[in-house]
């Protein structure tokens, strides 16, 4: 079977497409479709007033007397009521005391809420009074009756009897990770036994610092690259303290070779001093820090090593200064 040209296609398509159109817009230009009227099919709404009810008069109690006058006004009021009772109604007494509005009757002259006599109670014991409202079956329940305006501990946490076991309800990475450290800790118990103790850093040997003993001292430090002064053949000495003792010998050293080189030239003498500064300031800071509540651990392993360090560099440093300005020294 051939197939259709091109051309022949495209026609067919657009014939199709208008006829659509053309039964779209005849079913949008109908009209609705309204069922016809039916002839002699008619509805009429009219109104019935409702009757007016009149309450039967109570009967006359034994005692009661009227004079004829009160009777011929009282038969006289109710002749055009078609429903009143032919016997003559009761005569009613006039209230002694004007009738109260809602307000008056909830609300006091002074605005407070009218509460029955007795019912009152002294905000100032109001505490002593126990909350034991009805139907609160278990003392949970009286408690929260008692703290009825107290705000709830959004983060209150009740520890349960599965705690232990079970750390997370989260995805399935959380879960199996907790498996996995549930696994890792027996397997260490078993290994190492119940009582596991963490591990705790130590601190380095103490070994005396000797440049003298090195091969190849230029690696210690050299003049081309301003750390010459690691290399000075002194002995090395740990800080006294770090209270406060060991920046002040520093002070006192560095202010006794500055009278003794002050006849030295200053562009010579400042980056010889700058190095000491700069030890000097890193000790200060470790006893800062020490004195208002360092880290724990970092108090314990790593403030101790830098103190000891640049109070060393600081004392070869001096020495090195010293030692390069021996020849304007007064």
């Amino acid at each position: 079977m051939a197939l259709p040209d091109e051309a022949a296609s495209r026609w067919l398509a657009i014939a199709i497409t208008a006829a659509i159109l053309v039964l779209v817009t005849q079913l949008l230009l109908r009209g609705p479709l309204l069922p016809e009227r039916v002839a002699g099919v008619l509805m009429r709404v009219s109104f019935i007033p409702r009757p007016r009810s009149v309450a039967a008069p109570a009967p006359l109690p034994a005692t009661t007397t009227m004079t004829s006058e009160q009777a011929r006004a009282i038969l006289q009021a109710h002749a055009g009521d078609a429903s009143a009772d032919l016997a003559p109604p009761a005569v009613r007494p006039a209230p002694t005391t004007p009738a109260q509005t809602m307000t008056e009757r909830v609300y006091t002259s002074i605005g407070t809420v009218r509460v029955p006599p007795g019912s009152r109670i002294d905000p100032m014991k109001a505490a002593e009074i126990p909350a034991t409202a009805p139907g609160l079956p278990n003392e949970r329940q009286l408690a929260e009756a008692r703290k009825v305006l107290e705000r709830p501990n959004p983060i209150q946490y009740d520890e349960t009897r599965f705690a232990k076991d079970w750390v997370s309800d989260g995805t399935l990475g959380d879960v199996a990770a907790q498996k996995l450290n549930s696994a890792a800790a027996t397997i260490a118990k078993k290994i190492f036994g119940e009582d596991i103790q963490s591990p705790v850093a130590r601190p380095p040997p103490d070994v005396r610092y000797n440049p003298a003993l090195y091969e190849q001292s230029a690696d210690l430090g050299r003049a081309a690259t301003g750390d010459a002064y690691k290399a000075a053949p002194i002995a090395y000495e740990k800080v006294p303290d770090l209270k406060g003792e060991g920046s002040r010998r520093i002070r006192v050293a560095m202010e006794a070779l500055q009278k003794r080189i002050s006849a030295c030239d200053a562009a010579k003498v400042k980056p010889l001093m700058a190095t000491v500064r700069s030890h000097l300031t890193e000790l200060e800071r470790v006893e800062y820090a020490l004195a208002h509540g360092a880290d724990p651990i970092q108090a314990q392993q790593m403030l101790p090593r830098r103190g000891d360090s640049n109070y060393d560099l600081a004392r070869r440093a001096l020495w090195y200064a010293d030692h390069e300005l021996a020849s304007c020294k007064r």
